[in-house]
């Protein structure tokens, strides 16, 4: 089978980690056999210095890891200012790739990750080469977009009903699509997964090691970005909570970057906690299994998440999750079972959960190991492209 990947988020030499989890999607679909190329759109950069000036350095077509990624310019305005005119661009700034693309190397059916702008844009031009095509939504697409005028959720329902398939990450965002718009046949939901190459129990003595922290003590692993969205300050609040019960609090490593990163540092040290914390920062895709690895628990504190990948990433790891139920996390973290599910914006009890797992050995273990066998059979990319197959052929048959 041939697919025609279409994700404006995908690895680049401006940011190669952008969208990574599109691109295990494609190295699992090809290991099944797949011949699969991407379409993936950069933002058009004006002359002279700039925030975008990097964008220049992308090259019409490069390949990551042996996939041929075709990079198309498109118009794009700082701060969304586009609104739903982006889809437009969008598809104006692929049309032509495309189109050349499967005079060159017919495919069979176009996979579009985020139903808008993506999505849209893959419906249209599916339907003008006869080409069916499958939207994935995971988040954003449906919970933020449509609340940000009338317009905007206009292009979220037509992508919704033109869609030769809606694919979901979580039944979550699968009963949000459903309440925007009927699609032409049921959603399915196909969760994210894992790469089981990277995520993996590994030595937590060597893993800190390797990480530059003690190798004594309880740690606490969290990797996302430092945005409101992901609930960080939630999570160093609580950090206060923990310092005062007997032994401290634990060591906390914090994997991302994002504009709260300042202001939690500012709050860790009048908490008292800034020497418990380890900021490392952007890390390699490669190197995150490893930072997971130092944890006895992986916390995610966001506020909205469509299906987390970085909880499957975690599970894979035998992290047992604290993590707060929103969305399509509860899907994934099994309360009492694979972790603990907490209330967004709670620190009390962000720490009582937090504190819950690290002071039981034996609940963290039991956790940890349900962890790793709930991935491994449910929660890899492995699995993920199974699923997206019968998809495929589905939209395919008509």
């Amino acid at each position: 089978m041939r697919i025609l990947m279409i994700s404006h988020m995908y690895p680049s030499p401006v940011n190669p980690t952008a969208g990574i989890f599109v691109h295990e999607q494609v190295k699992a679909l090809r290991a099944r056999g797949h011949e699969v190329r991407v379409v993936s759109p950069k933002g058009w950069a004006p002359p002279g210095p700039g925030r975008w000036s990097s964008y220049r350095d992308v090259v019409p077509v490069d390949t990551v890891d042996d996939v041929t990624v075709h990079y198309p310019r498109k118009l794009t305005l700082p701060g969304g200012r586009l609104g739903h005119r982006n889809a437009d661009a969008f598809l104006l700034g692929i049309r032509r790739t495309v189109r050349r693309i499967h005079a060159n190397w017919p495919f069979d059916v176009i996979h579009a990750h985020m139903l808008v702008p993506d999505g849209w844009a893959a419906a249209r031009i599916g339907h003008t080469l006869g080409v069916p095509a499958v939207g994935t939504a995971h988040r954003a697409d449906v919970l933020d977009i449509p609340t940000q005028g009338r317009q905007s959720r206009m292009r979220v329902a037509e992508a919704i009903q033109t869609l030769d398939a809606v694919v979901t990450v979580s039944r979550a965002i699968g009963d949000a699509a459903d309440s925007i718009a009927r699609p032409r046949r049921p959603i399915v939901v196909v969760p994210n997964g894992a790469d089981a190459e990277v995520f993996l129990p590994r030595d937590p003595a060597e893993a800190r090691r390797r990480i530059g922290i003690p190798g004594d003590g309880p740690v606490v692993a969290y990797v996302g970005k430092l945005v409101p969205r992901k609930g960080v300050d939630t999570l160093i609040e609580a950090m206060g909570i923990l310092a005062a019960r007997d032994g401290g609090a634990p060591r906390l490593v914090m994997a991302g970057i994002g504009g709260l990163r300042e202001p939690l540092e500012q709050r860790a040290v009048q908490l008292g906690v800034a020497d418990r914390i380890t900021w490392l920062g952007k890390v390699a895709h490669d190197e995150v299994g490893w930072v997971m690895a130092t944890g006895d628990v992986f916390v995610l504190p966001s506020l909205s998440e469509g299906l987390p990948t970085v909880v499957c990433e975690a599970m894979a790891c035998g992290l047992p999750v604290v993590a707060t139920a929103v969305d399509g996390t509860p899907e994934i973290v099994d309360d009492l079972a694979t972790g603990l599910l907490i209330p967004p914006h709670d620190a009390d009890a962000l720490a009582a959960a937090l504190a819950r797992v690290l002071d039981d050995p034996a609940l963290r273990a039991r956790m940890g190991a349900e962890a790793l066998r709930r991935s491994e059979a449910d929660y890899t990319w492995a699995a993920n492209a199974r699923r997206m197959e019968d998809v495929y052929t589905a939209v395919m048959r008509g």
